[in-house]
């Protein structure tokens, strides 16, 4: 795969398109994990276990204060998990997380102190930076999310900092929902370092039974975020998680170590649409409710790789959710994709 993805960055070079490899001599390809982003106590060891592929970190730290400040969420702060993630030359970019609650961005005293807060948290801990996840916001948030995150670029760049941030996946500027249409890329994308597109849930708690993330509509997001910025700056959601509908009207997180236990005991056929390759199973045992379940594997997430990388071969990366109880194999698919992290 390495070959393949190099073979077609040179292409790209002398055809004259663009492409963040004319600087290298390979395409940057970074892999981040949020941390934690599930609740299995199994967590940290996949990131412990994985770290000679994890090039970033994005602990769940911080939450915003309405005026301007931060909570500390559980665990934060932790010296010693800090001191295990810089041995193993890992980046540490905390996440800021909130939904819905914008008020520290729409006035511009409080958006002011609010990105001046963040600037002293990275020098204070000196992070290589700060990733934002901010989700959820209303439509008529947009203009002023766009320029906190402006002029929040502009602020950690003078200290030689990092901006990341997360959004909702979209395959136009409008987007499915107003949270996502409240997300203007063609202004966000460009102020950022790393721009993650949270490309999983298509199916979800809320809806029927299918595939979390289809690889042909994640291909249609980066199609269109790439139309706006170079696909180096881009990363790709994964999920390592899986859903669980019982008569789809009772849906839960599930991992693939508790799917593959039932596989294993009731002797369950794993079904693959050959459109996707996500891993679907059929429980239909007595004692057990009824419930058609999708999770992410090793199988599922080559095949996505592959679709999407011969597309857009100079990706900048993946971003993943869910960590605990996912399949092996997946991180040994990563280590497959192994390349300078710049």
């Amino acid at each position: 795969m390495r070959a393949i993805l190099l073979v077609l960055a040179v292409m790209m070079v002398m055809s004259g398109l663009p492409s963040h490899a004319q600087d290298e001599e390979t395409p940057s390809w970074c892999v981040s994990v949020w941390y934690p982003s599930s609740g299995e106590a199994t967590g940290y060891d996949s990131v412990v276990n994985n770290l000679d592929v994890i090039d970033e970190i994005n602990p769940f730290w911080y939450a915003p204060k309405l005026e301007g400040g931060f909570n500390l969420l559980d665990g934060a702060e932790d010296t010693e998990k800090l001191a295990e993630w810089r041995a193993a030359g890992v980046q540490v970019v905390p996440t800021i997380v909130t939904f819905g609650a914008s008020g520290m961005i729409e006035d511009p005293a409080i958006r002011a102190l609010h990105i001046q807060n963040i600037v002293d948290l990275v020098e204070q801990w000196d992070y290589d930076g700060i990733d934002i996840d901010y989700e959820s916001f209303k439509l008529d948030t947009r203009d002023a999310f766009s320029i906190f995150i402006e002029d929040l670029a502009a602020a950690l760049h003078a200290n030689n900092r990092l901006l990341s941030m997360a959004v909702h996946a979209k395959t136009d500027d409008a987007g499915a929902w107003e949270g996502a249409a409240a997300q203007d890329w063609e202004r966000l994308a460009p102020a950022v370092d790393i721009f993650r597109i949270m490309t999983y849930d298509y199916h979800n708690r809320a809806g029927e039974p299918g595939t979390i993330g289809p690889p042909e509509w994640s291909l249609a997001v980066i199609h269109y975020a790439a139309s706006i910025v170079d696909p180096s700056k881009l990363r790709l959601g994964l999920h390592f998680y899986g859903y669980s509908w019982q008569r789809s009207t009772t849906v839960n997180v599930i991992t693939w170590a508790s799917v593959q236990r039932w596989v294993e005991s009731f002797d369950l056929e794993v079904v693959r649409d050959p459109s996707d390759m996500e891993m679907m199973v059929l429980l239909d045992q007595r004692g057990l409710p009824k419930q058609t379940i999708y999770v992410a594997d090793g199988v599922g997430l080559e095949y996505k790789l592959d679709y999407i990388l011969d597309a857009y071969p100079t990706l900048g990366g993946v971003s993943i959710w869910g960590l605990g109880g996912e399949d092996p194999a997946n991180w040994d698919v990563l280590r497959t994709y192994t390349q300078p992290c710049h």
